[in-house]
This record gives C-alpha cells, sequence and structure tokens, in this order.
C-alpha cells in the first residue's frame, strides 16, 4: 500500500481517496491543544473534516460544529456542562453536538480520528 496521502482540498477524483493507517499522515502543530493534528479529508467547502489529533493537558471548548470521535490512543475524561462527566478510552467514541461546552482533560498519551461537521467551513482543525 502507498504512503498516506490525505484529501485535504476535497477533490472527487477517484484518484484522490485518502487511505492509511491513522497516524501515518502528514502532522502539524496544534498548540491550542498543546499537541499536533492532521487533516486526512477536508470537503471542497470545508463543511466536512476528518482529522486524527494527539492532546493533552486541559482544556474547555464550546462546540462550532458537531463532532464524532474515536479515541486511538490513551485516554480522555468529558465534563459536559449541564450533563455527565466521563472517561473514553482506546476502542471507545463520543458524538458531540454545536453549542455544547466540555472540560476536557487528555491522558499522556491521548489521540484520536474525528470526523466535524457543519453547515458552515469547519476551523477547529
Amino acid at each position: 500500500m502507498p504512503a498516506s496521502v490525505p484529501n485535504d482540498k476535497g477533490s472527487a477524483s477517484p484518484a484522490d481517496v485518502p487511505h492509511g493507517t491513522w497516524n501515518s499522515f502528514p502532522w502539524e502543530p496544534f498548540p491550542e491543544y498543546a499537541g499536533s493534528k492532521s487533516v486526512l479529508y477536508r470537503s471542497a467547502d470545508g463543511t466536512i473534516v476528518a482529522g486524527a489529533a494527539k492532546e493533552s493537558g486541559t482544556a474547555t471548548l464550546t462546540y462550532p460544529c458537531d463532532e464524532f470521535f474515536y479515541v486511538t490512543e490513551g485516554w480522555i475524561k468529558l465534563a459536559v456542562h449541564g450533563g455527565e462527566t466521563f472517561t473514553l478510552s482506546k476502542g471507545q467514541f463520543t458524538y458531540l453536538k454545536k453549542g455544547t461546552t466540555i472540560d476536557f482533560t487528555f491522558g499522556p498519551d491521548f489521540a484520536n480520528v474525528a470526523v466535524f461537521i457543519d453547515k458552515e467551513r469547519i476551523t477547529l482543525i
């Protein structure tokens, strides 16, 4: 299989289908979350983005879009404002709706793959 290559321009060409191991795509710094990120796919209009992230420390975010994420390494604790506090570990997922506020605590080796969806261009990742 060839090296992992993202489709970050939203090309509809069959030659541009992104594929590969989640952690083998190009990575760049993600200082907002003390880690790094990789965009695996971005639709032409920017309203759908698939990515991967390695994050650490703590953060609070009010979601500007919907996000589905799947934990690929480590663990993450989520404290949902007005809702539950729970911890996800490798192999578990969550779906967070736009407008939800979350306090995050990232485990030391936390990583995930995620899909972001909105009606407006996504700038979170």
